[in-house]
């Protein structure tokens, strides 16, 4: 019996040992089991961020804008292949490089001032004016801002900044193109107002309606003078018929007119005055010494095609 007891005890031994040993065998198997899950995992990890990594890198590198970081010294930590070809040289030559190694010397302080404003103050957004490695000038639309980290804590710089050189250029072009239209439009309008006519040899008439301001009437007189010269004119014929308001800026207009005409060997006549513009002139005191004074402009072409008297 004691012998039986024995054996039975020892057999209850050793089953004891083989279920800790399978249990043992059960823990150690579910720890290959999670290790081997979690290396997929990591591996997938892995997979799933240089998958991200090389999307960010096509858009970097296939964008016509300007792309790059530097790091709180200026050192650039991140360019993209635009940015490459703006410096004329590979981007991955630029790594670790200062700002200062790729832009021109007067360029340098704008942009480094850009930069500390973007750390301080956030995001900006201006028009830079660049020169390029060939000596050109390019307009940029820049944006730059701070890149942070986890814990809000800036590390660096980033910078997007697109070409509007063409769109620039298309601006100045389309100002030039109406200051050139607006020059056309106001000759027009200083020939429609003041309009020298050619009557017969040597003779030029200008017939003046409106209201005559001192800008016109240095007009007419331009006007007078180019055209006494052109058409070689030994008469000049004045035709205020057509003129409201006779001030200051009309007699002296027309005393100058005579004045500068006779030095160009050309005599000038009035005509069209009627009784309230000559007692306006009278009361203003010009002196109409040397210009002939008759009624009409018939009047007028009639004296300067019989010469004068």
């Amino acid at each position: 019996m004691r012998e039986c007891a024995e054996t039975a005890s020892s057999i209850e031994a050793e089953r004891d040992e083989l279920r800790a040993e399978v249990e043992r065998l059960r823990r150690r198997l579910a720890e290959v089991e999670g290790a081997a899950v979690d290396a997929h995992a990591s591996k997938r990890m892995d997979e799933d961020l240089r998958a991200q990594q090389a999307v960010l890198r096509a858009f970097l590198d296939n964008t016509p804008a300007l792309m790059f970081v530097k790091d709180l010294e200026g050192r650039f930590v991140l360019v993209n292949e635009e940015y490459g070809r703006f410096a004329g040289r590979p981007a991955a030559e630029l790594l670790g490089r200062q700002g200062s190694a790729v832009l021109a010397a007067a360029d340098v302080p704008t942009m480094d001032a850009a930069d500390r404003r973007a750390m301080t103050e956030g995001r900006q957004q201006f028009a830079a004016t660049l020169t390029v490695p060939d000596g050109g000038k390019r307009t940029y639309l820049t944006v730059k801002f701070p890149i942070r980290d986890g814990q809000g804590e800036a590390f660096g710089v980033g910078t997007v900044a697109i070409d509007m050189s063409r769109e620039q250029d298309a601006e100045d072009a389309r100002a030039a193109l109406q200051e050139t239209i607006i020059a056309a439009q106001e000759a027009t309008i200083r020939e429609l107002t003041t309009p020298l006519l050619p009557i017969a040899d040597h003779v030029v008439a200008m017939p003046l309606v409106g209201t005559i301001d001192e800008r016109r009437a240095a007009q007419i007189l331009d006007a007078l003078l180019e055209g006494i010269t052109r058409h070689q004119a030994t008469v000049a014929i004045l035709d205020v018929t057509g003129i409201r308001i006779v001030d200051t800026h009309v007699a002296h207009a027309l005393v100058h007119a005579a004045q500068a005409a006779k030095l160009l060997g050309a005599r000038v006549v009035l005509t069209g005055m009627s009784p309230s513009i000559a007692r306006t002139l009278v009361d203003l005191g010009a002196d109409l010494q040397g210009i002939v004074t008759l009624g009409t402009l018939q009047s007028g072409i009639a004296w300067a095609i019989r010469g004068p008297r």
